[in-house]
């Protein structure tokens, strides 16, 4: 990695941290740092796989990072709000404006249903949820409903939930071909 990459994925990196640390409300057990740091790393891991160009990593990371810094404002429709915080962090950082649209895009497309239409962008879904592909995914899910019941007021109970992830891991489908090779085998199904 060129050093002007590794500089504005390190600043982008520890402005999130601080702000997600300082800002983010306390119920946030899912959405977090830790989650954004998985993203994060799941990026980085799909988009080399797929042979993304050093400015489409580069583009794809810096989504990552940002694309959950909504938030700190706002739990549903926190996309547009990431989307926000992002273009004005990139902005003032002199980032180049068709590239902001760029990671303004794959931010958006992490909004459910997931719909990419590029390759980063499917990098980008495949990178939000690399979690189910986890050994820990039971722990994740707890994570999920814990902060549903806190933040949204919903309370499901054992057999429901369980039918819900069910659901949810069987229709799921990765986008990349590194997720469909690698990480859908993995998934506690």
């Amino acid at each position: 990695m060129n050093p002007h990459h590794r500089t504005i994925l390190y600043r982008a990196g520890r402005y999130v941290t601080q702000l997600l640390i300082h800002q983010l409300p306390k119920d946030r057990v899912f959405h977090n740092l830790h989650h954004t740091i998985n993203v994060m790393q799941g990026a980085l891991k799909i988009g080399k796989e797929e042979g993304l160009s050093e400015e489409d990593l580069e583009i794809v990371m810096l989504a990552a990072w940002f694309h959950d810094t909504g938030h700190i404002r706002t739990y549903t429709g926190h996309e547009q709000v990431s989307m926000e915080i992002a273009r004005d962090w990139l902005e003032e950082e002199g980032y180049p404006p068709d590239r902001i649209q760029r990671v303004l895009r794959c931010i958006e497309v992490t909004t459910m249903p997931q719909r990419p239409e590029a390759t980063i962008e499917n990098v980008m879904c495949d990178a939000d949820l690399y979690h189910l592909s986890f050994n820990t995914y039971d722990h994740y899910q707890e994570m999920l409903r814990e902060e549903w019941r806190r933040e949204l007021g919903i309370e499901v109970n054992d057999d429901d939930w369980n039918k819900q992830n069910a659901a949810f891991l069987s229709s799921h489908e990765y986008f990349t071909e590194y997720g469909k090779a690698v990480l859908e085998c993995r998934k506690s199904i």
